[in-house]
């Protein structure tokens, strides 16, 4: 289940990719502001990068297929 309170049209995009460190795609997409997300570990093993910067919310969520 997806929410997006107040944005007309959210984009969500779907990707798979084979990685070795998250922390890599997430910085690749996003350079010099991969230092303000906040990363989790959640106890099932997913891993999400969440940052706000006022304008826009990113969230990546990965998990081990």
């Amino acid at each position: 289940m997806s929410c997006c309170a107040g944005a007309a049209h959210p984009q969500t995009f779907f990707e798979d990719a084979e990685l070795e460190r998250t922390d890599d795609f997430v910085r690749a997409k996003h350079g010099k502001d991969f230092e303000k997300f906040i990363k989790e570990v959640l106890p099932s093993g997913q891993v999400v990068y969440t940052y706000d910067n006022g304008t826009a919310t990113y969230i990546y969520e990965f998990i081990e297929l």
